[in-house]
């Protein structure tokens, strides 16, 4: 059985000063639907039974699950270990920034001359490395930074993929599905126009573009 070492108020206060940069409660609840007395009470250990849905809130205001947060309290040294979280943070950030400045180069250009990936269907005049280039370059006009945010995969990795260097995971064929309005995506990689298809699939004008598709939960 873990043991719970702090207090819920003990480490919301902790967080709010290291997470946060002691920002007030009302700053960071700025966009929840949470009162800033409600951190407050909570963080002085106040309120005994927290509601479900406004706790939830608050860590998403932090950024952070519930289980994380349940974890901290059983944390031998609290502030080490938000911490340590603050400092994966910055790195993550830092690795965007680096990203961002980043020369990728040209997808097509390797998937067509050095491509790992094949399709294994013969007929196929298309591949899925296509259809996501066709929507980040022609339909969405996207950097890839952002393509690999929409997909949910590090940009490396997107990149990888667009280039025919990486398989097309499920879960990406998966969101590609449902940013194209299709359960299958077999008739784009058979079109003769892969961007004139999906511009007719999803009733886009050309001249319009670009536009930003659909995402989850949107």
């Amino acid at each position: 059985m873990m043991t719970t070492r702090h207090s819920l108020g003990t480490v919301l206060t902790q967080i709010r000063f290291i997470l946060a940069d002691g920002a007030t409660a009302a700053e960071v609840l700025c966009d929840a639907d949470v009162p800033a007395w409600y951190l407050t009470e909570l963080e002085r250990d106040h309120i005994t039974r927290p509601n479900d849905e406004l706790l939830a809130l608050i860590c998403q205001a932090y950024e952070l699950s519930e289980q994380t947060v349940g974890n901290l309290r059983q944390a031998p040294h609290l502030a080490a270990a938000i911490a340590q979280i603050a400092r994966a943070r910055d790195h993550e950030l830092a690795t965007r920034l680096r990203q961002r400045m980043m020369s990728w180069p040209d997808s097509a250009t390797t998937a067509a001359t050095e491509p790992v990936i094949q399709m294994s269907d013969p007929a196929a005049k298309h591949s899925y490395a296509d259809i996501l280039r066709c929507v980040r370059q022609r339909i969405e006009w996207c950097p890839i930074l952002v393509s690999a945010l929409y997909y949910r995969v590090s940009p490396m990795a997107y990149w990888q993929m667009e280039a025919a260097q990486l398989a097309v995971t499920p879960e990406v064929k998966q969101l590609l599905g449902y940013r194209l309005e299709c359960d299958d995506l077999t008739p784009f990689l058979h079109a003769d126009d892969l961007y004139t298809a999906i511009c007719q699939h999803l009733d886009l004008c050309k001249k319009s573009l670009p536009v930003q598709l659909r995402l989850p939960g949107c």
